[in-house]
């Protein structure tokens, strides 16, 4: 398995080589950049310079970057998410140019997966329309494309997988433990499931909301997830991403992480 942790931690503020030290100092070598606009100016030149200098100084390992599925503050607050399903053309497009200004990225370091939110509401035709367009760009990237389960009935594992075989789509999933949780089929989406999946998303909750809690503070039985993920040979990205709720600093939160990653390949281990 592949541990890492998410940037999602510092969501809220511009991403700075202070936060990939902290990552580093913390044992973790692997990370998953969480690309929102509040976190990211695609734009600046200097803190993207600042950001893969901070990759490189510490040897990090880009597993994937979780593209922007909102365009700003103001948009998420409103519930106006970035839709390259949307029927609307002009906002597809929008859409689509958010998910492609995000990709500079890949352009600084090398990135395995660019995850992206499987859309709430799928309309076929512009849905393949945009995954056209991101596939040419991912190609060019040398990226792959993996669309995250996230919670509601209509963007389960399985919905995304059957819309895949059903339009012969090559891409894979990014499984979310936590939203699985909730829907209340996470073990059964990785035994049914679990070839499909490109990179993981591990974070825990009680089953009724999504708080991105540490693994092993919440619900899930994690030693029960390890086996069935043994069973299908998974053994890519295991990527937390959790949230500061709860922890009054960073270096808190990390050394909590980095202690479920302990547990983790303690159970591995033992599975092994």
């Amino acid at each position: 398995m592949i541990y890492g942790i998410s940037t999602h931690p510092f969501a809220y503020e511009l991403l700075k080589r202070k936060h990939l030290d902290l990552i580093a100092d913390n044992g973790f070598s692997v990370i998953e950049i969480f690309s929102s606009r509040m976190q990211i100016d695609f734009n600046n030149h200097s803190q993207l310079k600042e950001i893969a200098k901070g990759v490189s100084d510490n040897k990090l390992m880009v597993n994937s970057v979780h593209a922007p599925f909102y365009f700003d503050l103001a948009s998420l607050k409103n519930r106006m998410f970035v839709n390259i399903a949307s029927e609307n053309e002009e906002y597809r497009n929008k859409s689509v140019e958010e998910i492609k200004a995000s990709m500079v990225l890949a352009t600084l370091f090398p990135v395995d997966y660019y995850v992206i939110h499987f859309p709430y509401n799928v309309i076929r035709d512009p849905f393949l329309k945009s995954l056209e367009e991101l596939f040419v760009f991912a190609e060019h990237l040398q990226v792959k494309l993996a669309f995250e389960n996230i919670p509601g009935s209509r963007t389960s594992v399985a919905s995304i997988v059957k819309f895949f075989e059903d339009n012969l789509v090559p891409a894979g999933v990014c499984f979310d433990t936590g939203h699985a949780n909730i829907r209340g089929t996470l073990y059964n989406d990785i035994e049914k499931y679990g070839v499909n999946f490109f990179t993981m998303h591990v974070h825990d909750n009680v089953g009724d909301s999504d708080s991105h809690l540490v693994p092993f503070e919440g619900n899930i039985d994690w030693e029960r997830v390890m086996k069935l993920l043994k069973g299908v040979d998974y053994k890519w990205g295991f990527i937390l991403e959790i949230r500061m709720s709860g922890f009054s600093d960073y270096d808190m939160l990390l050394k909590d992480a980095y202690n479920a990653v302990c547990k983790f390949k303690e159970i591995e281990s033992r599975i092994e």
